[in-house]
């Protein structure tokens, strides 16, 4: 047979190979003299089909031979590659590749292709398929006694008759006593099915006699797919099945008029382009679009009578454009729509529907535009163009640049400036820049012509003298150093900033205009800077995040706890420590929408299925590496020296402190918590004895009673776990939460002190290795007199949920 490329079946024989397309399937493989396939010396038959693209094998009308893979087959199954089929003594072999399926034929078997007879077979005469048989050993006996025996028991024909006679009837009656009776119902209805592996069934009328347990049905009608299924028949004695074909996919061609190639989308997925012709497709009703280009979208829906019938749909598309005429004087002139080149002057042009920019253009002639909306199917004619001639062109450039232009009264930008003019009338130009005297110039080009213009401007200035107390200090303005006072500057008479600097002193600047022919003075008194009470120094710094850090005096303290101290406890060693120099520390703890600037990533987590990541709540669950990796990041934000290094084991700051953001140190800690601004040390946040006052701070309170093992069964600040940071009153520093909310990463490394009472400690920062970092303050878990105390010292190297920090820098 000549091969088609439309093929899905071939089957190769003896050397000759046969192709079959799908309209041709099922084929038919035996050795029937009607089977397509003709197989020589052997029973039965089989039918390869495909469904959906699956192929499958069922079984010949008395076919009992058939094997599938080793396994007897009576009804139909799918086929996979590699599946070999044993028919009687022929061997079929599967190959399935792109939709495709080949069957190898050999007229042979082997032991493993054999199965066992089938006793319903044998049950109707045949041989059951097989040529074994069993051989079982008999006593020996002699040749006269075997005749002699043989006469004497040999029924005779009749008797033989008169068993057979009554054996049927056995059989029928059993038959007619265990049969049920089924009424198979089909829909659509069909005239013939058959039930091809039963041997037993008697039809009466529109019903079946038939055992209890499965049955094969096996039928066909045009239009649908054939039926080959196995039913369920019960133990009762009267009973009905239904069974339902499925109708076979119609054959649909689809045109539009025009004929455009429109994209064809069924349901919303996309299906090809126009024409299609003949297109499988379901039974039902189908909504079904067609889209083209320079097209109205078009919605129709098909019912779609299946059973390979064919249907014509032809969807009318209605253009989604409309035709514009354009012409021009003179004529001649380029028609650009949307940034494309389409014509020439008058014309016709086919523009879809919406908004559009058109413009004409010709040399010598100044380009026209327009924004033109187009409606479809709707045609225009815009109004006859007549071109002027093109402008002159001016390049306009001041001394000095940045003056407003004006044209005629019309404001067109700064200088430098290209302008456009046009020919044949005069224009004036006026060019106006603060602190200076405005120019006024008229101007007439020529047609389609180029010059530049050139204009110096006169500055207007004021007369300022600068004073300051003491003198010799530098007059900045406007970023840029003028002198040093005292000074008279003649300056432009705009808004200037004036700042004065002298070392050793505060900075001071002011903001003043000049007037022309008037002689303004400024007079600085400058503050000594004292960094030790911070004299000079701006009372509160800010962050590049905005963070507000109060400035802290210097002062000294006495550290540590006496023995005679309520909950004291043995690493709280009396010492004396001056803080030498002012410093600035936090107003609040750290954030998390702080942090996060820093790690997006970074979550704080929950506590009892209660947040502590709310952006306002401070930050937890961070190492004292996060922390001054943190603080180095701000450092670098606000152009500041990091306070932090690498070192082997961590990191570590660099002595002396750098002018970076960093930790505050224990001792900058316990004096702003405990002694600055206060003639006695505070034994705890809110004073010298418990119990804390309500909302106080955030300490383990009744709040927290159903989360925590021990709380102040008195107190209650209304939050569990952390409070948004500030939520409670600062202290005399108007600084927040030194005693409670979270504990806060220090900067020193722990270590329990033995010092002597006289000796006084100057900025103690610490020792520089440990393995343990210093935390001071109550946190909201804090419940026992030991924890509330400000003396309080402990320490860590991991993260926890009421452990967070504040920023600390020094004053310069």
């Amino acid at each position: 047979m000549r091969q088609s490329n439309d093929w899905v079946l071939s089957t190769k024989e003896s050397g000759h190979t046969r192709y079959f397309e799908a309209e041709s399937l099922p084929v038919t493989i035996g050795g029937r003299a009607e089977d397509d396939i003709r197989l020589e010396g052997v029973s039965g038959s089989l039918q390869i089909g495909v469904l959906d693209g699956v192929f499958f094998v069922q079984a010949g009308r008395n076919t009992a031979n058939l094997r599938v893979g080793g396994e007897l087959l009576k009804s139909s199954r799918k086929l996979g590659d590699g599946e070999v089929i044993a028919l009687d003594s022929a061997r079929l072999t599967c190959a399935i590749a792109a939709a495709r399926l080949t069957v190898s034929i050999e007229a042979r078997v082997t032991a493993g292709d054999t199965a066992p007879p089938d006793l319903e077979e044998l049950a109707r005469g045949g041989d059951g398929g097989g040529d074994e048989i069993a051989i079982a050993p008999v006593a020996f006996r002699s040749a006269a006694a075997t005749a002699n025996q043989s006469r004497l028991k040999r029924p005779s024909v009749a008797a033989i008759a008169v068993g057979a006679a009554f054996a049927m009837l056995a059989v029928l009656g059993w038959f007619a006593f265990t049969a049920k009776s089924v009424q198979i119902v089909f829909e659509p209805v069909v005239e013939e099915f058959s039930l091809p592996a039963t041997l037993f069934k008697v039809r009466l009328g529109d019903r079946l006699l038939l055992r209890s347990g499965s049955h094969r049905v096996s039928a066909r009608l045009e239009g649908y797919y054939p039926l080959d299924t196995t039913i369920e028949v019960g133990q009762l004695p009267d009973q009905s099945v239904e069974l339902a074909f499925t109708r076979l996919p119609g054959l649909i061609t689809l045109r539009t008029e025009p004929e455009a190639g429109a994209d064809v989308s069924i349901e919303g997925a996309l299906l090809g382009r126009t024409p299609l012709v003949d297109f499988e497709m379901e039974p039902g009703v189908h909504r079904i679009e067609f889209s083209a280009d320079r097209y109205l979208p078009e919605v129709r829906e098909l019912d779609v009578e299946g059973g390979r019938e064919r249907q014509l749909l032809t969807a009318e598309l209605t253009p989604d454009w409309a035709p514009v005429t354009i012409s021009t004087v003179p004529p001649g002139a380029g028609i650009v729509v949307d940034g494309e080149t389409v014509g020439i002057t008058p014309m016709e042009v086919e523009i879809t529907a919406g908004e559009h920019r058109i413009e004409v253009q010709l040399g010598g002639y100044n380009a026209w535009g327009m924004l033109l909306n187009v409606a479809a199917g709707a045609a225009q004619s815009l109004p006859l163009i007549r071109l002027d001639p093109a402008d002159g062109r001016v390049e306009l450039v001041s001394v000095p640049s940045e003056a407003a232009v004006s044209v005629n009264g019309e404001y067109r930008g700064r200088t430098p400036l290209r302008l456009r003019l046009s020919p044949s009338r005069t224009h004036e130009i006026v060019l106006s820049k603060p602190g200076y005297v405005s120019v006024t110039r008229d101007l007439s080009v020529a047609a389609d012509s180029g010059r530049v213009l050139e204009l110096e401007l006169e500055a207007l200035l004021g007369e300022i003298v600068v004073q300051s107390d003491p003198s010799n200090a530098e007059i900045w303005v406007d970023g840029s150093l003028q002198g040093a006072t005292p000074a008279t500057l003649d300056l432009l008479t705009v808004n200037h900033e004036i700042e004065i600097r002298h070392d050793g002193f505060l900075p001071q600047g002011a903001e003043i205009t000049p007037r022309p022919g008037f002689t303004q003075t400024l007079s600085f008194e400058l503050e000594v800077l004292d960094d030790a009470s911070g004299s000079g120094y701006p009372r509160i710094a800010r962050t590049p995040l905005g963070q507000e850090l109060r400035l802290v005096p210097a002062g000294t303290l006495t550290m540590g706890s006496s023995r005679r101290e309520q909950g004291r406890r043995s690493n709280e060693t009396l010492r004396e420590v001056e803080i030498s120099r002012a410093f600035y520390l936090g107003v609040r703890e750290v954030s998390n929408a702080e942090f996060r600037m820093f790690d997006p990533d970074h979550y704080s987590g929950e506590f009892a299925e209660m947040s502590l990541d709310g952006d306002d709540q401070p930050v937890v669950r961070v190492s004292w590496e996060q922390a001054v990796l943190y603080l180095n990041w701000l450092s670098a934000q606000d152009g500041l020296q990091p306070v932090y290094v690498p070192t082997a084991a961590s990191w570590a700051p660099i002595r002396p402190l750098r002018n970076g953001y960093r930790l505050p140190t224990e001792a900058e800690w316990a004096w702003a918590a405990r002694a600055a601004e206060r003639e006695e040390p505070l034994i705890y946040p809110w004073g010298q004895a418990p119990p804390p006052p309500d909302r106080s701070g955030n300490y383990a309170d009744l709040a927290a009673s159903f989360i925590l093992p021990t709380t102040l069964v008195t107190y209650n600040d209304a939050f569990a776990v952390s409070a948004p940071t500030g939520s409670f009153a600062p202290n005399v520093l108007d600084i927040y939460d030194l005693g409670g909310n979270v504990s806060e990463w220090l900067q020193d490394i722990y270590e329990v002190r033995v010092t002597t009472p006289e000796a006084i400690e100057i900025d103690p920062l610490g020792p520089e290795t440990g393995r343990f970092n210093m935390i001071r303050g109550a946190s909201w878990r804090s419940a026992t007199v030991t924890d509330l105390r400000l003396a309080y010292r402990n320490y860590g190297s991991q993260p926890r949920e009421d452990l967070g920090f504040r920023i600390a820098r020094d004053l310069e």
